[in-house]
């Protein structure tokens, strides 16, 4: 098998190494097209899964395809994925919402979390952004709050689809609030901003990178970010900490996923070539030009982070007796 130049080098060498020592299958990976299942609409996060695709590609020899294949808040991709033949030529890029949250809202997602995905890398982090339509007369999350408040039932939060995070941030607003908003479930980020955009919704948690361009423009206003520290793009947006709402925390990720299964070979060689991937300069200046901050680590920090992931949303959805009927 001949690859890249690139793919000689450094982390890649040696996972080369391992994946030639490993076994017989593993030995010829990838050895045909490989499809990268990205369980939403076109215009949200296939975006940087195609950034990511497009360097596997030229790294490993083989086309990565990604597929958008939305429904269910990404459970229908997600089980696809966790259905396939773990030989690592399907994978699936999503956010916590297939990953973590379904299974923990939905008992017939048909998945686990912890026992169904062989995580191979995270690609980078953002910080949610509260976003408002301006036809509501709040401009801190306080002013917010009381408004909602005072018109019970009447403010509406789009997500991606129901179990997506940007949900379970809405339902984690509206318990420690105490506000009566009212979810919407969309088929993806794209359709949901439309109706942002519209005012036939009020407000958005979502992926800083989906809405900035639209806060930047004045068509939407941003109250908050759910991170830690406030971002360059917008410094005078305050956290939620800042604005007196601290329980109020979430971070969006994307990652990269293996049918649990996959040789630990191949999830190697992957996680290197990711990683690779991301400390090329100009796939580091696309992803903060997305409003993304890329990571790097192994497969096991990765599964790491979402066993975490899947205690912190776990608390909200039993606190908020989230589930589908």
């Amino acid at each position: 098998m001949i690859f890249k130049r690139w793919f000689r080098s450094g982390a890649l060498a040696a996972a080369a190494a391992c994946l030639f020592a490993g076994s017989a299958p593993a030995q010829t990976y990838p050895s045909k097209p490989v499809r990268i299942i990205v369980p939403f609409a076109p215009g949200g996060v296939d975006v940087t899964a195609r950034l990511i695709a497009d360097r596997l590609t030229a790294g490993l020899g083989q086309p990565f395809i990604v597929e958008n294949r939305p429904g269910a808040g990404g459970s229908v991709g997600a089980k696809m994925v966790t259905s396939s033949d773990p030989d690592g030529h399907t994978l699936m890029f999503s956010t916590p919402g297939p990953v973590v949250v379904s299974p923990l809202i939905n008992r017939n997602a048909g998945y686990d979390t912890l026992k169904n995905f062989a995580p191979i890398a995270i690609v980078s982090q953002s910080p949610l952004l509260l976003a408002i339509h301006p036809s509501v007369p709040a401009k801190t999350v306080a002013e917010l709050v009381a408004y909602a408040k005072a018109n019970p039932g009447k403010v509406h939060f789009p997500s991606p689809g129901f179990g997506t995070q940007p949900h379970l941030v809405g339902e984690m607003f509206r318990s420690m609030t105490g506000t009566d908003i009212v979810h919407v479930p969309y088929r993806g980020s794209a359709p949901a901003i439309t109706d942002l955009l519209a005012g036939q919704m009020q407000i958005y948690f979502d992926n800083f990178a989906n809405v900035l361009q639209h806060v930047e423009s004045g068509k939407l206003r941003a109250l908050a970010v759910t991170g830690d520290a406030r971002v360059k793009q917008l410094p005078d947006v305050p956290t939620m900490k800042e604005s007196g709402f601290g329980g109020i925390a979430a971070v969006y990720w994307n990652g990269l996923l293996a049918p649990a299964g996959t040789p630990p070979a191949v999830v190697d060689l992957l996680n290197a070539a990711v990683n690779q991937a991301l400390a090329a300069p100009e796939v580091h200046a696309a992803l903060r030009k997305l409003g993304s901050d890329p990571k790097s680590g192994t497969p096991q920090e990765f599964a790491a982070f979402i066993a975490d992931e899947v205690r912190t949303w776990g608390k909200v959805v039993r606190d908020a007796n989230i589930k589908v009927e």
